[in-house]
């Protein structure tokens, strides 16, 4: 009984070493423990993250659009620990709406520690992608990969079209703007003298690479020329003409909500 006892003792430690060997930078990613609000995953990525198991599970929740034209979607789901007596409680299913369970990640036949999952379909649908951890106690880190999403491609903003009532004079600006392939805005202004420089700065959440693709700033003069274009994190620019510029804040990245704050010098 006690070498019973000795023997489970040394594998749980044996499991928490690998797991911090293995990945060390296993808290960094986006991850929703909340399968009513997904972290939402728009284009292909990868992500790191760690989940404590528990007898009842434990779980990280995503989200894709599925744009039903055939395309095959993939995850690759690795584990650290990845023993099979690991594997056996770890994984990833997909669901889809109304609970039906869409598929199963697979053990892979050439990595022991990875499962797997692709799947095509002709039917345009939200996929829940759920990850569990059935390992009671025991940290798993999880290293994600996801492919299958075009990149975001947002379309060159022309110049906006609005009342002067839509504009507000940025002082600091904020607000939230959930995105649309079609565009979602804001707009502020700033009254400028000839030969000003200005600074903007661009602070928000979630801050990525996938997401600056499609979020950012423009800026218009009262000539109608463009001084700044799709504009990310910190801006500057010279003005040229007096008069009022206008500042749009724009976000492309479909379904994802933005928050953010809009300061300047």
């Amino acid at each position: 009984m006690r070498a019973s006892k000795i023997l489970r003792v040394v594998s749980a430690l044996a499991i928490l070493l690998a797991a911090g060997l293995m990945f060390g930078r296993a808290a960094g990613s986006e991850v929703s423990h909340d399968g009513s609000n997904p972290v939402v995953l728009t284009v292909s990525q990868t992500l790191d993250f760690q989940l404590v198991g528990s007898r009842a599970g434990a779980f990280a929740y995503y989200k894709i659009d599925y744009p039903g034209d055939g395309r095959v979607v993939s995850f690759e789901l690795d584990s650290a620990p990845g023993d099979p007596g690991v594997m056996g409680a770890v994984g990833l299913n997909v669901y889809g709406p109304n609970g039906y369970l869409i598929g199963s990640a697979r053990t892979s036949r050439t990595i022991c520690d990875r499962k797997v999952f692709m799947w095509s379909d002709h039917t345009p649908l939200s996929w829940l992608v759920q990850v569990y951890n059935y390992l009671d106690g025991v940290p798993v880190s999880f290293h994600m990969i996801f492919g299958g999403l075009p990149p975001v491609d947002p379309t060159p903003t022309p110049a906006p079209v609005m009342q002067p009532s839509e504009a507000k004079p940025l002082s600091i600006g904020s607000g939230s703007l959930l995105g649309h392939r079609a565009g979602k805005y804001a707009f502020y202004t700033l009254e400028l003298q000839p030969g000003q420089t200005m600074g903007l700065h661009l602070f928000c959440t979630p801050d990525n690479q996938y997401v600056t693709q499609g979020f950012g700033v423009n800026v218009w003069g009262p000539d109608g020329v463009q001084y700044v274009t799709n504009g990310s994190h910190d801006m500057r620019f010279v003005a040229e003409p007096f008069g009022e510029y206008v500042v749009q804040v724009y976000n492309y990245v479909h379904a994802i909500n933005v928050t953010y704050v809009l300061t300047h010098d």
